[in-house]
């Protein structure tokens, strides 16, 4: 099973978006999710400030901004 995290903060239209499609995800691939606010870490806001949200899988930064529905079901399906 992939280490999947979602780098967002609160009032971010676009991670609440991305994570409603890793919700779907979730249930559709059976895959977890961490969600981390970046807002509770220097060094995390300082780093996806002008990015968030951003899904990481596996130690990679594999998506970010405007997140579509079809990016992250490709990142699960096998």
């Amino acid at each position: 099973m992939p280490t999947v995290i979602l780098y967002s903060k609160p009032g971010c239209h676009l991670c609440d978006t991305a994570r409603s499609y890793l919700e779907d995800a979730a249930a559709e691939y059976g895959i977890t999710y961490d969600e981390i606010d970046i807002l509770r870490d220097l060094a995390l806001f300082e780093r996806y400030r002008y990015r968030i949200p951003v899904i990481v899988v596996d130690g990679d930064e594999r998506l970010e901004g405007n997140i579509e529905v079809d990016e992250v079901a490709d990142l699960f399906r096998r």
